[in-house]
């Protein structure tokens, strides 16, 4: 508990400061005698609908935006009602001083593409090295104490979630912490108010503009994680060979940050020659200087520019070079990111979760350097998200694969038909098949000699959203009954 005088970024009254709080909420579900509720407008939600609500069930104090520039402090029967300029930002602070973070390590990626495989190699690394520590993200919340993971799938769990997620993880005694910030949870500012070592930058390309409405905004949403959350003492890592890192760079040298960068143009590791195999790739690359060479055994020129994001965020939360570069050698399969999951003679089939056109792409051109015959594709659209990338997505798909089946993926309240036909519109060679499970088995049914399949789109989901119903649908577990049966 603590006093509402300690939690809020503005001043108050005498009489206010000394009352007691015992949690914070944004869910008048979930309030609870004491709570201060604070009432935030979402997409189709305004929060200030349930602050009646809130109060039966014991809010002490109400936060809410302020209406026409009017901020300050009302008494409305006993309950202060505090109107603010960013009833968001103003939560981030008040949890950041609700909940004690004490970490040895904490970090963020953000990017398009890759961030669920960083963070769960620089995890995996971590635990190679004797440290327990814990990724968050779309993956969940895993730790490899107990080999558990602590929570449902989000990529950016809610602010206050993700706070008690954390306090969840210190009382664990996992100290250690890295976890995907992703766009829609930086525009929300979800991570607000925490105090990372390393906040790392992966790649760059369309996607969410169902949400962001502009490639502007989306990008807006990215950059914040350097410009107003990481601190001055925060490394700042970046992808030398994806052009918008420069900007970020900019950014890092207006405010006096050390900026560290990682790929083929990189001045800290710079990545000399990658040679892809059948099953592993061998690596050499520079460490500061330090030529190293390793066998990275995982497939994907894509993951090695994760692998060495994952080491630059180790090192700089206390590894040293050799543990690092022994964990990468480790390193096990991401679940559902250019994952092979079974092999049919000399055939090989993969699950990715590709579903922006530039991550499909990099799985095709992955896979392309390893197989010896025929690239196959079986992938599809989701439903109300941005619809401008299926064409594009199409466009990939006929380029780069040798066979394309277009299918369904999430249609969630979308007409999956229409959806396919806007794929179609980009791949018109392609084969329609509706239902998911047939076109994977199709797929398996056409592999020959040295094809390599790629089912893509859904990775590790274990579901599939059609209108508002949840069934149990794993691409995995269709293509393992199908090589098994």
């Amino acid at each position: 508990m603590k006093k509402l005088g300690e939690l809020v970024s503005f001043s108050l009254p005498n009489s206010l400061k000394r009352l007691t709080i015992t949690d914070i909420c944004d869910n008048s579900q979930k309030v609870i005698a004491g709570s201060v509720f604070v009432a935030l407008k979402g997409a189709s939600v305004d929060g200030k609908a349930y602050v009646d609500d809130a109060i039966l069930k014991g809010a002490r104090c109400v936060v809410l935006d302020g209406e026409n520039f009017a901020y300050g402090v009302e008494i409305r029967n006993d309950i202060p009602f505090v109107f603010v300029r960013n009833a968001r930002a103003e939560l981030a602070h008040m949890l950041g001083k609700f909940f004690d973070g004490n970490f040895d390590g904490l970090a963020a990626v953000t990017g398009t593409n890759g961030k669920s495989s960083t963070v769960d190699m620089v995890r995996q690394i971590w635990t190679g090295a004797g440290i327990t520590g814990a990724s968050i993200g779309t993956l969940g919340v895993i730790s490899e104490k107990n080999n558990e993971n602590l929570s449902a799938n989000l990529t950016s769990p809610g602010a206050i979630e993700l706070r008690k997620i954390l306090n969840k993880l210190q009382e664990r005694k996992i100290k250690n912490i890295v976890l995907e910030a992703s766009s829609h949870g930086l525009d929300q500012s979800r991570i607000d108010g925490l105090k990372f070592d390393v906040c790392a930058f992966t790649n760059f390309s369309r996607d969410h503009l169902d949400y962001h409405q502009t490639l502007e905004n989306y990008w807006r949403a990215k950059e914040r994680l350097f410009s107003e959350i990481a601190l001055q003492k925060t490394v700042i890592v970046v992808n030398s060979d994806d052009k918008y890192s420069a900007r970020i760079c900019e950014i890092a040298k207006n405010r006096r940050m050390k900026c560290i960068s990682y790929g083929y143009e990189a001045n800290d590791i710079r990545i000399v020659e990658i040679k892809q195999e059948e099953t592993h790739q061998k690596v050499k690359a520079l460490f500061w200087g330090k030529e190293i060479s390793f066998v990275f055994p995982i497939s994907g020129t894509f993951q090695v520019y994760n692998a060495l994001c994952a080491a630059a965020i180790c090192h700089f939360t206390g590894l040293k070079l050799d543990a690092i570069v022994d964990g990468l050698t480790k390193l096990h399969p991401i679940n559902g990111r250019l994952e092979l999951i079974s092999q049919v003679g000399t055939a090989s089939i993969y699950l990715d979760y590709a579903h922006t056109p530039d991550a499909l792409k990099n799985a095709i051109l992955s896979l392309r350097n390893c197989a010896k015959n025929r690239i196959i594709v079986v992938f599809g659209c989701g439903g109300n998200r941005d619809a401008s990338k299926r064409v594009l997505m199409g466009e990939i798909a006929r380029e780069f694969a040798d066979i394309v089946i277009v299918t369904d993926d999430n249609p969630r309240n979308e007409n999956p038909e229409q959806i396919r036909k806007m794929i179609l519109k980009g791949c018109p060679v392609a084969k329609e098949i509706a239902d998911r499970k047939n076109a994977i088995e199709y797929a398996i049914d056409m592999l020959s000699y040295g094809d390599a399949l790629l089912v893509a789109g859904k990775g590790h989901e274990n579901y599939q959203q059609i209108g508002d119903e949840f069934t149990d649908f794993s691409d995995r577990d269709i293509i393992l009954s199908k090589v098994f049966p």
